[in-house]
Order: C-alpha cells, then structure tokens, then sequence
C-alpha cells in the first residue's frame, strides 16, 4: 500500500511540475510576441533588431532580400522615422509548426497603412525573427 501511495505522489509531482514548466513556456513565448509589437508601435528599431535573427529575409515596401542584423536595423530605422505611427495592431497570428510562429499586424500612420508580417523561429530557448515584411495595405 505506501509503495502504491508514493508511485501516485511521485505520479502526482511529475505532473506538477510539467504544468509549471509549460506554463512558463508558453508566458515567456507570449512576451516575446508582446514586446516585439511593442516596439513595432513605439517605432523603435534598436528594440526590434534586438530580435532579429543574425540573418533575416525581408521585404520592405518592394525591396527584398536577405540582410545582416545591423543593415536590416538600418532599413527598419529609415522606414520608422519616414512613417511614424500613429497606431499598430495584430490581425492574425499563430503557430505553423511547434518551432515556427507567425504574426500580421496593421501599422497605421497619419497618412496610409502598412500590413506586417514576421515569422519567428525558435532555435533552443531562443525565439528570433527570420523573415519580416512590410507592404502598403
């Protein structure tokens, strides 16, 4: 009868304990989700390069390719100070596949509105933006 009661406590804690790391999980893969659309609504390129792959596809307004961190920071601070927000929101996102996830938004300025879109990879712990595009809605 006891070893019966501890398989079922060591049963039990198991299961505790896999709730608590998937809950956290899942949190911190919302925060990443959350801080980059904060710094898509602040404009803020230095904050969204911080999650930037080291290599990233992008398209901005027609212009593609593949770039290095720091350029892609540099086409995204020239695009946020040419259209500055006046709001930012998220249409749809998801996941499509347990490493990839995807997220479009609509950026808002006084005078059009973009449509953004990014995908992240998450490579360990670490969830980073591989491809991200903006184009006139």
């Amino acid at each position: 009868m006891t070893q019966n009661i501890k398989f079922k406590v060591r049963k039990l804690l198991c299961l505790l304990i896999g709730s608590v790391f998937l809950i956290l999980t899942t949190s911190m893969n919302e925060d990443t989700v959350s801080s980059i659309n904060k710094c898509i609504s602040e404009a803020d390129a230095q904050c969204l390069s911080s999650f930037l792959n080291t290599t990233i596809e992008m398209n901005v307004l027609g212009n593609n390719g593949y770039y290095g961190k720091s350029q892609a920071e540099t086409i995204l601070i020239s695009f946020f100070k040419e259209n500055p927000p006046r709001d930012f929101s998220v249409k749809q996102g998801g996941s499509t596949s347990a490493n990839t996830k995807f997220s479009i938004g609509t950026y808002n300025t006084s005078k059009e509105s973009f449509r953004i879109y990014y995908v992240l990879k998450k490579e360990g712990n670490i969830e980073k933006i591989t491809k991200l595009t903006i184009e006139k809605r």
